[in-house]
């Protein structure tokens, strides 16, 4: 322990709050101070093996990581009566939310 700590028994519960919001905010600087610090070495190190830290991490244009399964096809995990098919990804398809308002469950349709 670097030094003793203050006796806060005789403290009010106002006095108590206000330090308890100072701690958090001290707690919270310093994990900012630790997080730097650590960005800042990876970009020297990247920067040093002839890599930028987006490259390392993956991200694509706008900052935004690509997913590792981009351009994957992927299977389906609904059928419809039709043949229609639906991976689970993105909007609902408009033949499962028909079916699903006419009282249909999703489940009925999954693969098996």
């Amino acid at each position: 322990m670097a030094a003793k700590l203050p006796n806060i028994d005789g403290l009010s519960l106002t006095d108590l709050n206000e330090l308890l919001a100072r701690v958090n905010r001290a707690i919270q600087g310093k994990k900012d101070e630790a997080r730097q610090e650590t960005l800042q070495k990876l970009k020297q190190l990247a920067v040093a093996e002839g890599f930028s830290l987006d490259e390392l991490v993956g991200k694509g244009q706008g900052g935004r990581r690509q997913r590792s399964d981009k351009g994957v096809k992927l299977k389906a995990k609904y059928v419809g009566p039709n043949g229609e098919t639906y991976t689970g990804r993105g909007p609902t398809p408009k033949w499962l939310r028909t079916l699903e308002r006419k009282g249909e469950k999703r489940e009925k349709f999954l693969v098996k």
